[in-house]
């Protein structure tokens, strides 16, 4: 059950969008205890309108090259997590397990897995347990993330170093008086 109805969530943002009421004034409104999840309401409506405020009733099963461009667009845009949830209208922490799930185990990580319980049946002989094998196009998939992400954090030291370089030369080393 959640805290917050949708109806109360989709008020609250109307209320802030308005223009007339503040994130604190709305906190002590409401008794909301924190900014935060107004905050990230009125993200979530920016982003993808107040239909998205609406609870979802419906489980909702994510194919691979969902997984994949969420987790693709989080390593190269330089957003947080919550503003990449809010892109793709998606939970936080979902954007963070599966980047996480990436970075651990790579693209075999985030396949679909097998539904239901494992069966309880005695095998004769012990099965060695599978490693996840990866096809071929999922190897140059996860080869072509990984070296996105790690050109996007090159480009990002360049930049800082360029900036470093132009702040340094504007600024000359103080020369000590004898």
């Amino acid at each position: 059950m959640t805290k917050y109805s949708s109806e109360f969530k989709v008020q609250v943002v109307q209320e802030y969008l308005s223009g007339r009421v503040s994130y604190p004034t709305l906190c002590a409104k409401y008794s909301i205890p924190s900014m935060t999840p107004i905050r990230r309401w009125v993200k979530q409506a920016q982003a993808n309108g107040l239909e998205s405020l609406q609870r979802k009733r419906t489980k909702v099963a994510y194919s691979l090259e969902q997984k994949l461009s969420v987790v693709d667009y989080y390593q190269t845009s330089g957003e947080g997590v919550a503003s990449v949830a809010a892109h793709f209208g998606i939970n936080a922490s979902q954007v963070a397990v599966w980047a996480k799930i990436f970075k651990t185990e790579g693209v075999a990580g985030l396949r679909p897995k097998p539904r239901g319980r494992r069966s309880t049946v005695k095998h004769k002989k012990p099965k060695q347990a599978k490693k996840l094998e990866l096809s071929e196009k999922e190897t140059y998939q996860q080869e072509i993330l990984k070296l996105r992400g790690e050109l996007y954090h090159t480009r990002m030291e360049r930049d800082f170093l360029k900036k470093l370089g132009a702040v340094s030369k504007s600024n000359p080393p103080h020369k000590k008086q004898q």
